[in-house]
Protein backbone atom coordinates (compact mmCIF):
# COMPACT_ATOMS: atom_id res chain seq x y z
CA UNK A 1 0.00 0.00 0.00
CA UNK A 2 2.73 2.21 0.86
CA UNK A 3 4.88 1.65 -2.51
CA UNK A 4 1.52 2.85 -4.56
CA UNK A 5 0.96 6.08 -2.46
CA UNK A 6 5.31 6.64 -2.72
CA UNK A 7 4.80 5.99 -6.28
CA UNK A 8 1.14 8.47 -6.65
CA UNK A 9 2.78 11.07 -4.74
CA UNK A 10 5.92 10.69 -7.11
CA UNK A 11 3.60 11.12 -10.04
CA UNK A 12 1.94 14.09 -8.82
CA UNK A 13 5.10 15.55 -8.21
CA UNK A 14 6.35 15.10 -11.67
CA UNK A 15 3.94 16.43 -13.45
CA UNK A 16 3.23 19.10 -11.40
CA UNK A 17 6.95 19.65 -11.92
CA UNK A 18 6.92 19.04 -15.63
CA UNK A 19 4.01 21.52 -15.69
CA UNK A 20 5.80 24.17 -14.18
CA UNK A 21 8.64 23.97 -16.29
CA UNK A 22 6.35 23.91 -19.74
CA UNK A 23 4.50 27.10 -18.37
CA UNK A 24 7.89 28.80 -17.40
CA UNK A 25 9.13 27.39 -21.17
CA UNK A 26 6.05 29.23 -23.19
CA UNK A 27 6.72 32.39 -21.05
CA UNK A 28 10.15 32.72 -21.57
CA UNK A 29 8.74 31.98 -25.21
CA UNK A 30 6.39 34.25 -25.77
CA UNK A 31 8.94 36.86 -24.18
CA UNK A 32 11.04 36.20 -26.76
CA UNK A 33 8.36 36.45 -29.80
CA UNK A 34 7.15 39.95 -28.28
CA UNK A 35 11.09 41.71 -28.26
CA UNK A 36 11.45 40.12 -32.00
CA UNK A 37 8.39 41.96 -33.10
CA UNK A 38 8.89 44.76 -31.35
CA UNK A 39 12.41 44.97 -32.58
CA UNK A 40 11.02 44.32 -36.32
CA UNK A 41 8.66 47.11 -35.77
CA UNK A 42 11.23 49.20 -34.63
CA UNK A 43 12.94 48.71 -38.04
CA UNK A 44 9.94 49.77 -39.69
CA UNK A 45 10.72 53.69 -38.15
CA UNK A 46 13.82 53.65 -40.34
CA UNK A 47 11.64 53.90 -43.00
CA UNK A 48 9.70 57.31 -41.71
CA UNK A 49 10.87 60.67 -42.77
CA UNK A 50 12.30 63.04 -40.16
CA UNK A 51 9.17 65.05 -40.38
CA UNK A 52 7.50 61.59 -39.83
CA UNK A 53 9.77 61.04 -36.24
CA UNK A 54 9.11 64.33 -35.40
CA UNK A 55 5.92 64.22 -35.16
CA UNK A 56 6.06 60.88 -32.70
CA UNK A 57 8.57 62.71 -30.74
CA UNK A 58 11.69 61.07 -32.33
CA UNK A 59 14.57 61.57 -34.47
CA UNK A 60 16.34 58.99 -36.85
CA UNK A 61 19.51 58.98 -33.97
CA UNK A 62 17.31 57.89 -31.48
CA UNK A 63 15.76 55.04 -33.50
CA UNK A 64 19.78 53.79 -34.02
CA UNK A 65 20.22 54.50 -30.61
CA UNK A 66 17.02 51.91 -29.26
CA UNK A 67 18.32 49.47 -32.26
CA UNK A 68 21.74 49.28 -31.22
CA UNK A 69 21.01 48.08 -27.63
CA UNK A 70 21.72 44.49 -27.34
CA UNK A 71 19.47 42.00 -29.30
CA UNK A 72 17.77 40.92 -25.49
CA UNK A 73 16.18 44.63 -24.66
CA UNK A 74 12.85 45.90 -26.25
CA UNK A 75 13.86 48.79 -28.08
CA UNK A 76 10.09 49.83 -28.16
CA UNK A 77 10.44 50.39 -23.92
CA UNK A 78 13.96 52.72 -25.42
CA UNK A 79 11.80 54.46 -28.02
CA UNK A 80 9.34 55.21 -25.63
CA UNK A 81 11.03 56.55 -22.93
CA UNK A 82 12.85 58.55 -25.72
CA UNK A 83 9.48 60.35 -26.75
CA UNK A 84 8.34 60.72 -23.41
CA UNK A 85 11.60 62.52 -22.27
CA UNK A 86 11.39 64.65 -26.02
CA UNK A 87 7.83 65.42 -25.28
CA UNK A 88 8.77 66.99 -21.74
CA UNK A 89 11.60 69.00 -23.08
CA UNK A 90 9.11 70.31 -25.97
CA UNK A 91 6.77 71.40 -23.08
CA UNK A 92 9.25 73.28 -21.14
CA UNK A 93 9.96 74.99 -24.94
CA UNK A 94 6.73 75.43 -25.28
CA UNK A 95 6.18 77.27 -22.06
CA UNK A 96 9.10 79.48 -21.86
CA UNK A 97 8.00 81.01 -25.41
CA UNK A 98 4.28 81.36 -24.60
CA UNK A 99 5.74 83.63 -21.37
CA UNK A 100 7.94 85.63 -23.63
CA UNK A 101 5.01 86.46 -26.26
CA UNK A 102 1.72 88.71 -25.30
CA UNK A 103 -1.31 87.16 -26.07
CA UNK A 104 -3.37 88.53 -28.36
CA UNK A 105 -6.91 86.74 -28.65
CA UNK A 106 -7.66 84.88 -31.90
CA UNK A 107 -11.18 86.44 -32.23
CA UNK A 108 -11.77 90.07 -31.71
CA UNK A 109 -14.35 91.31 -29.60
CA UNK A 110 -13.78 88.47 -27.18
CA UNK A 111 -11.34 88.64 -24.24
CA UNK A 112 -10.60 85.82 -22.11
Amino acid sequence: MSTTLASTTFAAAFVTTFTSLVRAAAERTGFVAKIMVNRWMAKQLCDFTDHELADIGLSRSDVREALDGPLHADPSLRLAAIARGNSMNMNSVVARRAESVEFTPLVRGREE
